[in-house]
C-alpha cells in the first residue's frame, strides 16, 4: 500500500482540516471545490514528483482503476477524479470495477464477491500491475476486497494508492501515533521512504 496522508478523525476541538478536507471534497451534489483541488493536488504531486521511488519500490503500474461504491458505482465517484491524476508509466490503461453481489454485505472483511472486473476490461488486468485508488483506509476492507477481485481476474500484482489514512483520536494507538507526527504535509517528502526525497522530480 501506498499511503498519502494521515487524516485525524475526532480530533480534540473542532473537526481537523485534513478530515474536512476529505468529507467536504465528496459532498453531493455540491462537492466544496478547494477541498477537491486540494486531493488533485496531493495525488498528482505525489505520483509526479516520487515516480522513479514508486517505481523502484512498487515496480511500474501498467493499469489503473479506483474503488466504486453502491452510492457511485461509477465514474461519476469522486475518486474517479483522483484516480484521472495518478501520474503513471506510458501506455498505462485505466479502467472501472464494477459491483459484486457482496457490496453491500455488513461489516469490514475482505471479500472476493464485492467487486467484479466487467468482461471488457478483463484484457487490462490480466498480468498486468494494477495501481488500485482509493480516497480512505479505515478498515482497508474494500482495498483489499479489490485486491482479491484482481488477482483472481489475473492480476500479476496489485498496489493500493490510499490519499488519506484515517486515523481516529479515540483510539489510544492512533492518539498516539498522531501526537508523533504533527508535520504539516510536505510534498517533497517521499510517500515510500518518509523522508524528503533526493530523487523527488522537481
Amino acid at each position: 500500500m501506498l499511503l498519502l496522508t494521515y487524516v485525524r478523525g475526532h480530533a480534540p476541538g473542532k473537526r481537523h482540516q485534513s478530515a474536512h478536507t476529505l468529507w467536504a471534497y465528496k459532498m453531493q451534489p455540491t462537492p466544496v471545490r478547494k477541498c477537491a483541488d486540494d486531493l488533485v493536488a496531493v495525488v498528482a504531486a505525489a505520483t509526479r514528483l516520487h515516480a522513479r521511488c514508486i517505481a523502484a519500490a512498487y515496480g511500474p503500474s501498467t493499469a489503473i482503476t479506483f474503488i466504486p461504491s453502491s452510492r457511485f458505482p461509477d465514474r461519476r465517484h469522486p475518486v474517479a477524479n483522483l484516480a484521472r491524476h495518478v501520474h503513471i508509466v506510458a501506455g498505462a490503461e485505466r479502467f472501472a470495477l464494477g459491483l459484486g453481489r457482496g457490496i453491500d454485505v455488513p461489516g469490514r472483511t475482505v471479500r472476493s464477491d464485492r467487486f467484479v472486473v466487467p468482461d471488457q476490461f478483463m484484457d487490462r488486468v490480466q498480468g498486468r500491475h494494477i495501481m488500485v485508488v482509493d480516497d480512505t483506509w479505515t478498515s482497508g476492507a474494500k482495498v483489499q476486497s479489490a485486491a482479491v477481485t484482481l488477482h483472481e481476474a489475473g492480476a500479476a500484482r496489485v498496489t493500493a494508492l490510499v490519499v488519506g489514512r484515517w486515523c481516529d483520536y479515540t483510539r489510544s494507538e492512533h492518539k498516539t501515533m498522531l501526537d508523533s507526527h504533527t508535520e504539516a504535509y510536505d510534498a517533497l517528502v517521499c510517500p515510500v521512504s518518509g523522508e524528503a526525497c533526493t530523487e523527488a522530480a522537481v
